[in-house]
């Protein structure tokens, strides 16, 4: 049980710093992430880039904290699947970027696989 427990520790810490520094890297390109949102047609794109990136920051800071885990992973695989849908829109392309997307897709549904584990597993 101890090698679960740090395991799943391990995980913790190792997915809360990816959302920071995810989500700091997000707010330093806060300007050319808006205008990707605005061609996929987003609302105040600005605003979405920015409160995504602090979004992203909180939330790896309460998983690295140990705030509420179930809470804190649920919200992260809610937040990935929202983000997601909204930039990997691979239904409007064809060829090698529909390719792509959807890669980036299958992906993103790994990370929300294993926020899952984490937000099941009892903290």
């Amino acid at each position: 049980m101890a090698e679960t427990s740090f395991l799943a520790l391990a995980g913790r810490i190792l997915m809360g710093l990816l959302f920071v520094v995810i989500g700091i890297r997000l707010l330093m390109a806060r300007r050319p992430v808006a205008g990707l949102l605005a061609t996929k047609k987003i609302p105040l794109p600005l605003f979405v880039a920015v409160s995504g990136g602090a979004i992203e920051i909180a939330l790896g800071a309460a998983a690295i904290a140990g705030f509420a885990p179930r809470v804190t992973f649920l919200a992260m695989a809610l937040f990935v699947i929202a983000a997601t849908a909204m930039v990997h829109d691979f239904w409007t392309l064809s060829g090698q970027a529909r390719a792509q997307e959807i890669n980036h897709v299958l992906v993103h549904g790994l990370v929300v696989g294993g926020l899952l584990v984490m937000a099941a597993y009892p903290w």
